[in-house]
């Protein structure tokens, strides 16, 4: 077996693991992680709200494009886990449709979703998949098998009848079954925006971040603390640096600037890798051990800020800081530094 047919068969070998574990998520996860999944999948969503409880109104999980929420444009993720095995089926589908027009008609949102998304991890069945294929058919069927499904399947108290009326008519007739889609496990967990929810939910690690390079030209993100090092390197001197790019052109000093810079950039593609595929709370809670691991060093009494610097550095590369459980490059570890060092939190310089 060649390494890329390999590579592709271990790959898919955890999706389908994966993809196993989520089927057996509860309720409740299973909506946390549609949640954070909605939050990270890139549609620019004014907000993200879980609403699956007793009295949803047919919402588990809904994006809103706009600060008018409901009121606007707006994205509705229907969460149906399904136990023994079995997918989502057409009347349990039908009966979901119909509490959207139902409840869309009663106020409780002004606007109807212009994406309808059945989050369904064990998949759907056939003859529910072939009309979300056929918008046409999926609105016909709503329609000629209301009373089958919807006349007494959409309110929860017994005995209470939800007719199709020729306003509720009116209402799906006006609406666009194409907007309807459906996600199961495999696509789910191999898409982009699963890496927070897969983190959180079900404590997948992401891979290693990739190497970061510090461009050519100064960056304005990196102003603040290259500053503070032109000052510390023209304290070591005793001569001041008028500029960052003479120290740069320092055979002593510039080649560290360098490093420092190279630094820099690892930490930055450390934190945007890390934003993009684990939960906020992982990148935060890393930042604070890099924190409270050099803090006290840094504020020992140093003869110059670039002894400091170089004590801090040294320790930074040697601390087993790590995120998710998984030790960070070195370099991350001490770029982490500059990065306070560029938010005031802890300056090379005062």
């Amino acid at each position: 077996m060649s390494g890329h047919v390999a590579w592709h068969s271990f790959r898919n070998r955890i999706v389908i693991s994966l993809a196993i574990r989520l089927k057996e998520l509860d309720d409740e996860d299973l909506e946390e992680f549609i949640e954070l999944f909605a939050d990270r999948i890139g549609r620019n969503y004014h907000g993200v709200y879980r609403m699956g409880q007793a009295n949803d109104k047919g919402r588990d999980v809904v994006g809103f494009m706009t600060s008018a929420k409901h009121e606007g444009p707006w994205h509705l993720y229907q969460c149906k886990r399904k136990t023994k095995g079995s997918a989502l089926g057409l009347p349990e589908a039908l009966v979901e449709l119909g509490k959207l027009f139902h409840h869309h008609l009663g106020g409780a949102y002004a606007t109807l979703p212009t994406e309808y998304i059945f989050v369904a991890p064990r998949g759907v069945a056939g003859p529910l998949r072939d009309l979300i294929l056929n918008p046409s058919k999926l609105k016909a069927k709503l329609l000629d098998e209301w009373d089958d499904h919807c006349l007494k399947g959409i309110t929860a108290r017994g005995g209470i009848k939800t007719p199709l009326t020729p306003q509720l008519r009116a209402a799906i007739e006006g609406y666009d079954f194409g907007q309807i889609e459906y996600l199961a496990s495999p696509g789910i967990v191999k898409h982009a925006a699963a890496g927070p929810a897969l983190t959180k939910v079900l404590g997948v690690l992401p891979g290693d971040a990739p190497a970061g390079v510090a461009p050519v030209a100064l960056q304005p993100e990196e102003i603040r603390y290259i500053d503070q090092l032109r000052r510390a390197y023209g304290e070591a001197r005793g001569a001041t640096f008028a500029t960052v790019e003479a120290v740069l052109s320092d055979s002593e000093f510039g080649p560290d600037l360098g490093d420092q810079r190279t630094r820099f950039f690892e930490a930055s593609v450390f934190k945007r890798f890390h934003r993009d595929n684990t939960h906020p709370a992982a990148l935060a809670a890393f930042e604070t051990e890099i924190y409270h691991g050099v803090i006290g060093l840094h504020r020992r009494r140093h003869p110059t800020g670039f002894e400091r610097l170089c004590a801090v550095m040294d320790h930074a590369s040697i601390m087993p800081a790590a995120i998710g459980g998984k030790l960070a490059r070195g370099p991350v570890r001490q770029g982490v530094c500059h990065h306070l060092a560029n938010e005031g939190t802890m300056k090379w310089m005062p």
